[in-house]
């Protein structure tokens, strides 16, 4: 792909969506664009993530497999984070990531996410809403049952 269509993927993303053109290929550039095949694990439950990946195309699938009962998954589609959150409070992954279909990601280096969280206010704003959304969805999905969001 060419880095006009990367600037283009990024501008589709809600959280992307609000940063000055030059922000975005600074963003393009600087990030690692990765493809996943289908059943690729893309983060192991336990780890310490050193990175951010926003889900570019496609749909990762996270999963905890657990010991007393039948495992655990939830499903990420396009414009998804993964590792945000324990990235930001110092913690492991707390499930597997692995690519449901074939997918498309964009890496960010730990340095790099912290940077734009520092240095762009647009961006900490746009994460802070994703976060409070994503925080919501899930009070909401624990409250009233099962729903998809």
């Amino acid at each position: 792909m060419t880095l006009e269509s990367d600037i283009g993927c990024l501008k589709s993303i809600p959280l992307f969506r609000g940063l000055p053109g030059p922000r975005l290929k600074l963003l393009a550039l600087m990030g690692e664009r990765l493809h996943f095949p289908a059943g690729t694990v893309i983060t192991e439950e336990g780890d310490k993530p050193e990175e951010v990946y926003c889900v570019l195309e496609g749909e990762v699938e996270l999963s905890h497999e657990a010991p007393e009962g039948p495992s655990k998954t939830f499903r990420l589609a396009s414009g998804s984070l993964i590792g945000d959150v324990p990235l930001l409070c110092n913690q492991t992954y707390a499930a597997r990531s692995t690519a449901k279909t074939d997918v498309v990601a964009l890496r960010l280096p730990r340095t790099l996410f912290f940077e734009l969280l520092d240095n762009i206010p647009e961006f900490s704003v746009a994460l802070s809403r994703d976060l409070a959304g994503r925080l919501y969805r899930l009070a909401d999905s624990v409250l009233h049952g099962e729903k998809t969001h």
